[in-house]
């Protein structure tokens, strides 16, 4: 190199790779990645033979809501008993009540928390309704502006009240488009809405009036779930919004995936295909992930799936750490098959490609050119990575060093 890079990271193992490499950062992007780089950095850091990624991926968080469950010496909300439609009402009171400053500071708080983490890149539903509006999504705006030149955040206009059942959810999510919110999303169209065909519907007709995204929560199970993913995906192909749209959840894949009988594995073979058409991308979060989730076999198949936080210590649930290492780490305990080698391979692609995929990240590798956002973990594999779950090293994004052993800079 002609000049002095202003970062080089030496002795690093990639991912796949079995020999370290220097790594030289310069202006916000990846100069050079070579078995040994010659030319001093401005900076150095030494990664020992251990592992250096891409900045982790966590596409599904509730920034709006994180820690409204702290405070007190024991989690709020979570002595049990609450069903999901109480908890629908008290998130609607919670944001009737929240003060703006309360929501920025807590959001701020736990994007932080994910830097320090290696999360460089993240996607937040931010809750909209008739009631409060755009609240929340004005908060969140005010987040991304303090924290931008580190964490990559996309917003989603989250209508958890029902956008057919609150006559004023329909318009929120249009002006949070307007506010700032990237994407629409949505919530069980079949079943808290009453009517799955008419909820699509409106879903793509303010997509397409706004030219956004799509990401929607599917909580709903079983057979149910799967005829509501099936007609998203067709209604994906109809308005031609192939590749634009997400199911969050998608319980009902791991609902299918566990049933034995011939026929509905086949049903689910069925449905991958007409996924496949669609393009449609998936989104697990490991709080709730139905032990029988089909990870690798839609990885296989070609088909898209990441991984998402979603709670942060909130109203909903008292975990989340907003730490894809752990979350990985849990995933790996719990689901069936993914404790070995290959399986933890699996969960990693979770939140790296396929996150990356997901947010439609340019350039997500460690590569020659591409944005200079890394990670230098304490291990050296992606194995290793999860199941020690030891807070990163370093974390640099933009050629900065923004966080060191979980103290962000």
């Amino acid at each position: 190199m002609d000049s002095s890079p202003t970062l080089v990271v030496r002795n690093a193992l990639l991912s796949g790779n079995d020999t370290t490499v220097d790594i030289a950062v310069d202006d916000g992007r990846i100069a050079a990645i070579r078995p040994a780089i010659e030319t001093g950095g401005e900076t150095e850091l030494d990664a020992e033979g251990n592992l250096v990624s891409p900045g982790l991926v966590d596409a599904h968080v509730h920034l709006d809501m994180a820690f409204s469950a702290s405070g007190d010496r024991r989690p709020r909300y979570n002595e049990g008993g609450a069903d999901r439609e109480e908890t629908i009402e008290r998130t609607a009171t919670y944001f009737v009540e929240a003060d703006h400053d309360e929501l920025v500071a807590n959001a701020r708080r736990a994007a932080d928390q994910a830097i320090a983490n290696g999360v460089l890149h993240l996607r937040t539903h931010a809750y909209v309704d008739g009631t409060v509006g755009t609240d929340a999504v004005e908060a969140i705006t005010t987040v991304r502006e303090a924290v931008g030149d580190r964490l990559d955040i996309e917003i989603v206009a989250f209508p958890q009240y029902g956008i057919r059942r609150d006559d004023g959810s329909a318009e929120a999510v249009r002006a949070a488009l307007d506010t700032g919110a990237d994407l629409v999303g949505g919530l069980d169209p079949a079943t808290l809405n009453g009517d799955r065909e008419e909820t699509i519907a409106t879903w793509f007709e303010i997509a397409t009036d706004h030219d956004a995204d799509l990401d929607v929560h599917i909580h709903e199970r079983g057979a149910t779930g799967m005829r509501t993913l099936r007609h998203l995906a067709e209604a994906t192909i109809e308005h031609d919004y192939e590749n634009r749209v997400t199911a969050s959840h998608a319980y009902a894949l791991g609902d299918a995936a566990s049933e034995q009988a011939p026929e509905w594995q086949g049903r689910l073979g069925d449905a991958m295909e007409t996924f496949a058409a669609a393009e449609l991308d998936f989104i697990t979060c490991y709080q709730s992930t139905p032990r029988g989730m089909p990870i690798r076999r839609f990885h296989d198949a070609g088909l898209t799936m990441a991984h998402g936080t979603d709670q942060i210590h909130d109203l909903w649930g008292a975990h989340g750490n907003v730490d894809a290492l752990e979350a990985m780490l849990v995933e790996s305990l719990t689901l069936d098959g993914y404790s070995t080698n290959q399986g933890l391979r699996s969960l990693w692609n979770l939140i790296t490609e396929q996150g990356g995929t997901v947010l439609d990240l340019d350039d997500y590798a460690l590569a020659e050119g591409a944005p200079a956002n890394l990670v230098v973990h304490h291990d050296p594999s992606p194995e290793w990575a999860i199941t020690t779950n030891r807070t990163p090293r370093y974390v640099v994004s933009a050629s900065e060093i923004v966080a060191s052993d979980g103290t962000r800079q």
